[in-house]
Order: structure tokens, then C-alpha cells, then sequence
């Protein structure tokens, strides 16, 4: 199993692959030629573009599984009842070699876990039969970060654990950011600018410089109105209340860091200005351009003999993070990409790398053959791969055929043209109790997602009411209240939600399921620990109702009482938010909301009956509320893979079903999905401006959700404490990295997926758990499903008969197969 960071989920199983097991062979039939051993498989989504450094979603990682390895990689431990990790594109685990970069990249004397030599496989090849040496992770790695690409996957090597040293500057050279202006002052950028002139220049490159040319002033004569610069500062910053400004407005950012006195008032005001609640504060940006930056500046270098690499990290990293993070890797083939490359007139860069047969090469166990869209991909056995043995990868063939109902799917499978089917609702009666069904629990939480972003959300209102002629129908800013979004949440009947698509899911009560792992170390769950279980007492308000004497004996008990649903409490919601809508102007006598309700694949039974349900259960739940006939649904066309674009972009209001996969094993840096806007479906909650609150070592600090994320991440971040429920002047450093203790880590998880869950943005809806027919001519490796292997996969498949056996056999028993035998 190959680590992939953070791709885009759906609820359904659009693609039945790799985890499916392992089967126990028969000898071939020699009279009859090589044989050949087919897996068979269907989808109802296909993947548009497999290019490792651009896809986003697990339909497009389909080809990567197969044709891709990383440098390490999970197999059986020694009694098959556990994984371990095992070298795979590297020929040994790291070695640390920091102590040969002191004096570079930022190392010092003492320095550890900062600097890894990895040797390479030298057995491994691309899967045309060029060899794969050090210069081609260098070279790829910097087509990774190609500025004018801006990658999708770039952050790979700059966010999360692994922080290859000066990454993201060298990929963001030559780009200009618009950031809050405190990150940007707090960071001493050098110029020879007073902070006067400086404050001019955010006003006028910032929401509230709008505002001002739009209303007819000049910046300078705002200025003036207010007093001038510290009139404005004044007014706008409210800051005087814990520093002279008068002695900072005509310094340098130079001179200021160069007085202690300055230095230490100036950092008072970053803090108020950073963590007072006025948003007004925040209307302050700064324009930064990213300097130009040499590739040979980047944490990266191939041995002179082609056969390891070195990484330079900004942050230590080592153990099991280390291996676990380098689980896949950048490596793509350099000749073949470049080729796909292009510019432009206009100077847009393109590439088509990974998007047909002829414009990829892997270097995995299989090589891909056969690529028609929405139609069929082939893949056969990669002579050149160095994992081949006579006990490994007895599949010489992977065909997928794109079959978009379900009902279809079943039937090929009963004919024996499908190795594996995995079972919906409609079927669980029939084969629930069939021994050919597996069940498997998923490491995934179902969400139903909102992105509140008032800009993009008043947009997708005025296109909505395109076709009134200028009049205002439709309202969408209402899911910009919070109250509305919570109220959607306490209205969908779980048990019923699943019993109508979904009966082998669970109730979903966080972020994250039960196979998510906070120590692997010891393989303890995240959601077994105190820190965990308080975050969802707390966010479904049962905290104060546990103990002796109260309601629930223990916080076990209480958490397993915990429906979600609450039809009085979302009435009682729906109400306040109508009134908070109407009191915004966003809600008239005579208008109605519309929701947009996302559906990436429309013929699919689980997105059809899922709409229908959740449609109802909201129509159902605002009876008898001020939102009575005023709530209104329609369902968007195909999304496909670009389910997650279209929330964030506004084109869709609501999706449901989603959710992310790829860090189970790394629950800290899986949490950046939900706060970073480079991940996250709901960008309109700015996460660098809602303050969390840490109680660490018996001290409540505060800080905000994506600096508690990057203080998981090895960064050290500034946390104000926190007295009687006000942030005081005081701040602490914290460092929550790899290397900090688990306690600490688990308080700022649990706290941060609280507030995400707090935002009513991703709503919890279902857990993870899913039912599959195994074929009759493969057998599981391991009958038990193994995290990390799941059943063994293709590297352990094995086959009862071959595939011109196979065929003979369906047809002895008249063509369909009967899989509805129980044990």
C-alpha cells in the first residue's frame, strides 16, 4: 500500500480496486500456451488526469496504484496479522546526515534529523526500460515546484510533515500574495519604508481601499478625516490601548527590530491587532512578492554516483513520520513530461502529462496499455518492475470497464465478467448473508459540506436570479448563518439516512472514524483517547451531563447516545437564522432560499435516493417554522471528478457524501484538509482568523486554527494566553511537531477538530463501512482485513484457475454464478 496525501473522497465505490485480496493459485494448464490471469473490475467514474503532480481526487489516483511506489511502502508483518514498512523505490531506510550541512539550508552544530540520505533502488526502472537514477528525483522534483505550473500536489514537499527546505519560495517566486497585513509585518520584511507608509499602502491594496475609491475619496483625504496616520490608526486599529504608536509610525521595520523597546511595543500591537475579535482589523493587507530563487537553494541533492538522494528539511522529522511521509513520491518521467509541456500566446502554461497512454510512463508493478475515456483502461504486467517473483503479482492483466449503474455492474458480475462488486442497499438483503461477502471498515467520515463564503455565495445568488429579469427571488446568503447551517445538521435522522442508501454505515459524530491512528506507534485510536472523546461531548453539548448522579455515568455512555438528530432543536435554529437573515437584508417578504445540492454522478442510486432524503428531511424539518415553504432544492448536473471545485467555487451550495482519505496513520497532518484553503471544501472560513483556544500544561493559550495546524506540522507558532476568557498580552511558543509528546499533540488536534465541527461547514453524517462480492476464482490472502494491506492486494493475488479456465467454468454452470450460498 503506497501512502497518497489527502485526495478528495466520494461515498461511493467508483472504482473496485487493489483492496480487494489475495487469492491461492492452481497450476496452469501447460498444454495450452502462457497463461493468463485477468482481474476484472468496473467503475463509474473514470480518472481525466493521473499526472502525480496535478490529480486531486481518488478516481484520478487509480492509475498511480498500479503503475507508481513509493521510496517505502506496507506489507504483512511476520505473523500477517499487522503491517510493517518495507523498502520499496529505496534500497535502505534513511540515513541521517545533517551533521554534513552545518553552516547550510539554515543547519547548526547539534542539529539532528534536519538532513536524509536515501539509497535508491538501482533495480528500479520506468516501465519502458529506462533506468531511474538521483537525477531524476532532483529533476522532477523541480517540475513539481515549476512556478509557472503552480502543481497541485506541490505543497506535497512543503506542507504537513515533510518540508523539503526552501520548497514553497522557490515555487512561489515571482508571485504576489495579498496576506493580512500583521502576518506580513510580524514576519520583518526589510524595507526602507516607515510604518506610516506602509499602513497607506494596505489601505489602498486591501478590501477597505475599495471601499473608500468606491465611495469617491482619495486614500489621502480618508486619511486626513481620520487625523492622518495615527488619526487612522486610531479609529480603525484600536490599538492605543496597549502601545505608543506615535513612537513606531515613522521607523523602519529595521530600526524597530533593532530597538528592543520598539521591538517588544511593536509586538504588542501585532497581537492585539492579530486576536482582537473586530474584524475591521483583518480589511488590513499587504501586497508580498515571493524574491527569485535558484533551484540549487532547494533541499534537494543527487549523490555523483546517481545512486541516493539527500533531503534537507525545514523541521526534524525521523522514525516512522519520516518513512511514512515518503510513502510516494514526485518521480515522473522527465522526457515524457517535458514533451507534454506548453506555453501559450497569452503565456498559459499546460500539461498533458498523464492523461493518455502515450503521455505517461509509470514504473509500478503494471503498465498501462489501453486508455479510452469513460470506456475502458488496460493495464498488463510490467516486465521491467523489480518487485516480479514467482510469489508475487500473479495478475498478468487489469481490465476496468466504465459501467455506470449498479444493476449492471451486478449482472456482469454474476456472468463472471467482474472479479469483485461491491454491494448497495438494493442488494444487502439478497447477499448480506452470502460467504462470498466481505465487509470492511473504512478509515473515511461522509460528510454534507457547505462553503459560507459571502462573496461567492451573493455571485451564485445573482446568477440564480438571472432568469427573474433583475428581480430578487432566490437567497443564498442564509447559508452564510451559522445557526442555518447547525440546524441542518440537527435535522437528518441518521439511522434513516442510512437504512435509505448507506445500511452498512454508522452514525459519524466528528472529523474523524474509528481507523484513524494518533500513535502508530503503538496503534492506539485517536478516537479511544480522553482528548477525542471530550471534543465530541463538547460539540454536541452532552459535556455537562456525565458523571456521577447526572444523565450518563460515563463519557462512554454518553457518546453512545448520540444520534445527531434533534427535530426541536433545528426548528428552534431555523428560526433564529430566518430572523438574523431577514435583520441582514439577505431574506425578503416573497423570496425563498435555494440550494444547489451537488451530485457528482446523477445515475448513481446513491446520489439520487441520498438528494431525495436529504431534501425531505429539510423540507420536513422547517415545518412549522418562519422558513415554512421558503426552503427550496434542486440537484446540479454530473460534477464528476470536480465535485470539490464546485463547492468551493460557489457553483453548488451544498454536497454530501464526501470526504478525504490518505492519512490515516497521520491524523495531525490529515487535519490540514479541513484548514487549509489549498484543501479545504469550505475556503469561505477564513482559518487564519478563528481563534482556538489549547489548554496546555494547565494553561488555556489561543491561537488561530491554521497556526495550531502548522504548530502540528513542526512549525513553531506564537499563542496568546488566555485569562477569565480574554487573550492577554502574554504569548508562548509552541512546537507541536513529530517529535513533541502525544499528549500535547492530541490537545491541539482535539481542539481544532472541534472548531471545525463547530463551523457546521462539514457536517458529520456517516461512517465508512462498506460490503464486496468476492469472485469465485480468487481466494483472500488473509481473511481478515489488515490495515495497511487490506486482504493482500495485487502483489499477493493468486487465482484458482486461469482465464480460459474461468470462462470454461462460467459456462458449465449455464453463465451466471450463484453467490447467494451462506457459510
Amino acid at each position: 500500500m503506497k501512502q497518497r496525501k489527502l485526495v478528495a473522497l466520494l461515498a461511493v465505490v467508483l472504482v473496485l480496486v487493489l483492496c480487494v485480496g489475495v487469492f491461492v493459485a492452481c497450476n496452469p494448464d501447460e498444454t495450452t500456451g502462457p497463461s493468463t490471469y485477468t482481474y476484472n473490475s468496473a467503475a463509474s467514474v473514470f480518472p481525466t488526469n493521473w499526472n502525480p503532480h496535478v490529480y486531486q481526487t481518488a478516481n484520478d489516483s487509480v492509475p498511480l496504484d498500479y503503475t507508481s511506489m513509493g521510496f517505502y511502502g506496507f506489507d504483512y508483518n511476520d505473523t500477517k496479522d499487522g503491517y510493517k514498512l518495507v523498502c520499496e523505490m529505496a534500497s535502505a531506510f534513511p540515513t541521517d546526515v545533517t551533521s554534513q550541512y552545518v553552516g547550510q539550508f539554515g543547519i547548526e552544530e547539534g542539529d539532528t534529523a534536519l538532513a536524509w540520505n536515501i539509497p535508491l533502488n538501482m533495480n528500479a526502472k520506468y516501465d519502458n526500460g529506462d533506468p531511474i537514477t538521483a537525477a531524476d528525483y532532483v529533476n522532477s522534483l523541480k517540475l513539481l515546484l515549476n512556478p509557472a505550473a503552480a502543481n497541485y500536489r506541490a505543497d506535497s514537499v512543503y506542507s504537513g510533515n515533510l518540508k523539503i527546505y526552501n520548497a514553497e519560495l522557490y515555487l512561489k517566486q515571482g508571485t504576489t500574495s495579498m496576506e493580512p497585513a500583521y502576518k506580513f509585518f510580524s514576519n520583518w520584511v526589510e524595507t526602507n519604508e516607515s510604518i506610516a507608509d506602509q499602513i497607506v499602502f494596505s489601505v489602498e491594496n486591501s478590501y477597505l481601499g475599495e471601499t473608500i475609491r468606491k465611495k469617491g475619496y482619495g486614500t489621502d483625504s480618508y486619511l486626513n478625516a481620520y487625523g492622518g496616520y495615527n488619526g487612522l490608526a486610531s479609529a480603525l486599529w484600536g490599538l492605543w490601548s496597549v502601545a505608543d504608536l506615535d513612537a513606531l509610525t515613522d521607523k523602519t521595520w529595521a530600526e524597530i527590530k533593532a530597538d528592543a523597546t520598539l521591538t517588544e511595543t511593536w509586538t504588542k500591537v501585532l497581537k492585539k491587532w492579530q486576536t482582537d475579535p473586530d474584524e475591521e482589523f483583518h480589511f488590513f493587507t499587504t501586497e508580498y512578492v515571493y524574491p527569485e530563487m535558484n533551484f540549487e537553494d532547494v533541499g534537494i541533492r543527487a549523490s555523483e554516483d546517481g545512486t541516493s538522494i539527500t533531503l534537507i528539511l525545514i523541521n526534524p522529522l525521523e522514525g516512522f513520520y519520516l518513512h511514512y511521509a515518503l510513502g510516494s513520491s514526485w518521480l515522473v518521467h522527465v522526457p515524457t513530461y517535458e514533451a507534454c509541456m506548453s506555453v501559450d500566446e497569452e503565456g498559459v502554461y499546460s500539461n498533458t502529462y498523464g492523461t493518455s497512454v502515450e503521455t505517461y510512463v509509470g514504473y509500478g508493478p503494471y503498465k498501462m496499455t489501453f486508455f479510452q475515456k469513460d470506456a475502458e483502461m488496460h493495464f498488463t504486467k510490467n516486465e521491467h518492475f523489480y518487485g516480479n517473483s514467482d510469489t508475487t503479482y500473479q495478475t498478468t492483466d487489469i481490465n476496468i470497464k466504465f459501467v455506470e449503474q449498479a444493476s449492471t455492474r451486478l449482472e456482469m458480475f454474476l456472468k463472471g465478467q467482474l472479479d469483485t462488486y461491491g454491494l448497495t442497499a438494493e442488494d444487502m438483503e439478497t447477499y448480506q448473508s452470502s460467504k462470498y461477502t466481505y465487509y470492511t471498515e473504512g478509515d473515511s467520515t461522509w460528510f454534507m459540506a457547505f462553503n459560507p463564503d459571502a462573496a461567492g455565495l451573493v455571485a451564485a445568488e445573482k446568477t440564480a436570479n438571472e432568469e427573474y429579469k433583475g428581480a430578487k427571488v432566490i437567497d443564498k446568503e442564509i447559508i452564510t448563518i451559522k445557526e442555518f447551517r447547525q440546524a441542518v445538521c440537527y435535522a437528518i435522522d441518521r439511522a434513516a439516512y442510512a437504512l435509505a442508501i448507506d445500511p452498512l454505515g454508522g452514525t459519524a459524530k466528528a472529523l474523524y472514524g474509528n481507523l484513524i491512528v494518533s500513535d502508530p506507534e503503538t496503534g492506539e485510536a485517536y478516537r479511544t483517547t480522553d482528548e477525542a472523546k471530550q471534543a465530541i461531548v463538547n460539540f454536541w453539548g452532552v459535556a455537562d451531563e456525565i458523571g456521577e448522579g447526572k444523565k450518563y455515568a460515563t463519557i462512554d455512555d454518553a457518546i453512545a447516545s448520540i444520534t445527531g438528530y434533534d427535530p426541536e432543536g433545528a426548528k428552534e435554529l431555523f428560526d433564529i437564522a430566518y430572523d438574523k437573515a431577514v435583520e441582514a437584508g439577505y431574506l425578503k417578504e416573497g423570496e425563498v432560499v435555494e440550494i444547489v445540492i451537488g451530485i457528482p454522478k446523477a445515475s448513481s442510486t446513491y446520489y439520487s435516493k441520498g438528494s431525495e432524503f436529504l431534501a425531505k428531511a429539510i423540507t420536513d424539518a422547517v415545518k412549522g417554522t418562519k422558513l415554512e415553504g421558503k426552503v427550496t432544492f434542486k440537484n446540479s448536473g454530473d460534477l464528476g471528478n470536480g465535485f470539490a471545485d464546485e463547492l468551493r467555487a460557489n457553483k453548488v451550495d451544498m454536497l454530501f457524501g464526501v470526504g478525504w482519505t490518505g492519512s490515516a496513520l497521520d491524523p495531525y497532518g490529515l487535519i490540514e484538509a479541513y484548514t487549509s484553503p489549498d484543501y479545504q471544501y469550505d475556503p469561505g472560513w477564513d482559518t487564519s482568523t478563528a481563534m482556538v483556544n489549547v489548554t496546555l500544561d494547565g494553561q488555556v493559550l489561543t491561537a488561530s486554527a491554521l497556526d495550531w495546524t502548522y504548530a502540528l506540522s513542526g512549525y513553531t507558532i506564537e499563542a496568546a494566553v488566555v485569562v477569565n476568557g480574554e487573550a492577554t498580552e502574554d504569548v508562548v511558543e509552541v512546537a507541536a511537531g513529530t517529535d513533541a509528546p502525544t499528549a500535547k499533540r492530541l490537545a491541539i488536534l482535539a481542539a481544532i477538530e472541534q472548531a471545525v465541527l463547530e463551523q457546521y461547514d462539514m457536517i458529520p453524517l456517516l461512517t465508512d463501512s462498506s460490503a464486496a462480492l468476492k469472485g469465485m476464482q480468487i481466494q483472500y490472502y488473509t481473511e481478515e482485513y489488515v490495515f495497511g494491506v487490506g486482504r493482500g492486494g495485487l502483489k499477493y493475488y493468486t487465482y484458482t484457475m486461469d482465464d480460459a479456465a474461468w470462462d470454461a467454468y462460467v459456462a458449465s454452470q449455464g453463465g451466471t454464478l450463484n453467490y447467494t450460498v451462506s457459510e
